[in-house]
């Protein structure tokens, strides 16, 4: 299914890029958390670290878009991963000498985070260059797949090499940054960029791109759907551990069940997604995530009353969940490359992403104070209510047709150069 992309060879060079950068950020998340614990003792210190990682998200992602949407990807993505190499030598260095406190770290988080922001638009626009559109899901599918398997590799061998030393996994965060920069730089695509003369101002491009992804009524349906989507679904998020420890009657192996299942039901449908679109529409996709929710969050509370029984039914339940969850992330990643012009993929990744992040601690702070007044069964019948008001809504939106169309929306075709003219 996949040999054609493969023989891609500068596909193949993104590919290992983005693996060996996933394995590293794996790596380096478990041991940054750790260190940062053992050199504060301070929660507070750790929950300003997690701020740190969100805000050049939310922040900075949107007013880098429109630089990096008019540059080549290829040099934006090298020496952003060169750069971030730098920063983990420089903060390896500190820490074998010694001379790294506590608000270091902070620093760092901070700085490293800024850069990755300056990246990911970047990279949004790479891929469809490399392969086409009419190869896009095949090659998003199989690089998800590739990289999630990294991801939990990474995770998998972190705590091992930061017990051993914390030095050796921040060394290999510092190699995989190296390797991927260079395997970007590596890479022959040659892109061309808007002569001097059609380039216009910043504020005129962040301003242009903008009213371009406002009058996109699809892209605006699916920035919508998304933050709907993760804000039911990070209720579950939240509410994991003590759903399986108190509800659930479970141990930590039921958590490490779920996680497992979860993990699997991801993966097959990241690979499988090229064969799950031929047979399911669009359409029919983005409603199922909903339906999925709905269904979901009514049979959580449910497995309690099943006795042993409950294992069974909810290792079942969890495979499907991350099989829904792959099958979504894959849908709103194919859908921009359809819907969004080329020269405006990095700033609709950058409007998406910050929305995204800026819904999940809010919901997270939400989660907690109600926990405080209601039961967990009864969150998640609230969850399960929210989910099908949802899809009986976006149901009856006729623009929710317009996914199916073969044809990019008018807007595509009468509107490309808004923000340039």
């Amino acid at each position: 299914m996949y040999r054609d992309i493969l023989q891609n060879a500068d596909y193949r060079k993104l590919l290992f890029a983005n693996v060996i950068n996933d394995f590293g950020d794996s790596i380096d998340a478990i041991a940054f958390t750790w260190l940062t614990y053992q050199l504060s003792h301070s929660a507070s210190l750790s929950a300003l670290v997690l701020a740190a990682n969100l805000l050049p998200t939310v922040i900075f992602q949107p007013l880098f878009s429109p630089i990096t949407d008019r540059l080549p990807k290829k040099p934006v993505m090298a020496v952003c991963d060169l750069i971030r190499a730098g920063m983990v030598g420089i903060f390896l260095l500190l820490y074998l000498t010694g001379s790294l406190h506590a608000w270091m770290l902070l620093a760092f988080s901070f700085a490293m985070n800024t850069v990755e922001s300056f990246r990911i638009p970047a990279g949004a626009g790479m891929l469809p260059r490399l392969v086409g559109e009419e190869e896009y899901e095949k090659a998003s599918s199989f690089m998800r797949s590739a990289c999630t398997v990294a991801d939990l590799a990474g995770t998998g061998l972190a705590g091992i090499i930061a017990a051993f030393s914390m030095g050796a996994a921040f060394g290999i965060d510092l190699l995989t940054f190296v390797l991927s920069g260079l395997l970007i730089l590596g890479i022959r695509f040659r892109e061309s960029i808007a002569p001097k003369v059609e380039r216009k101002g910043y504020f005129t491009e962040l301003k242009g791109g903008f009213r371009y992804l406002g009058k996109n009524q699809l892209f605006l349906l699916l920035v919508m759907g998304a933050v709907l989507f993760n804000s039911v679904g990070t209720i579950l998020g939240c509410l994991m551990v003590p759903y399986i420890s108190d509800v659930f009657r479970g141990g930590s192996m039921a958590l490490s069940m779920f996680g497992a299942a979860q993990t699997a039901g991801m993966l097959l449908a990241f690979y499988f997604y090229p064969k799950i679109s031929e047979k399911i529409s669009y359409r029919a996709q983005f409603l199922a995530a909903y339906a999925a929710l709905a269904a979901g969050y009514a049979a959580l509370t449910v497995f309690p009353a099943l006795g042993w029984f409950r294992y069974l039914a909810a290792g079942l339940f969890m495979f499907a969940w991350g099989g829904v969850m792959g099958v979504t992330n894959s849908f709103f990643s194919i859908q921009f490359v359809r819907i969004v012009e080329p020269d405006y993929l990095g700033r609709a990744a950058a409007v998406f992403n910050s929305a995204g992040a800026c819904i999940d601690p809010l919901m997270s702070v939400l989660v907690a104070g109600l926990a405080a007044l209601l039961s967990i069964q009864v969150l998640f019948a609230i969850a399960a209510a929210a989910a099908a008001v949802v899809l009986v809504i976006l149901s009856r939106l006729k623009l929710c047709y317009a996914l199916n169309e073969k044809e990019k929306p008018a807007i595509m075709e009468g509107e490309q150069h808004v923000g340039v003219d």
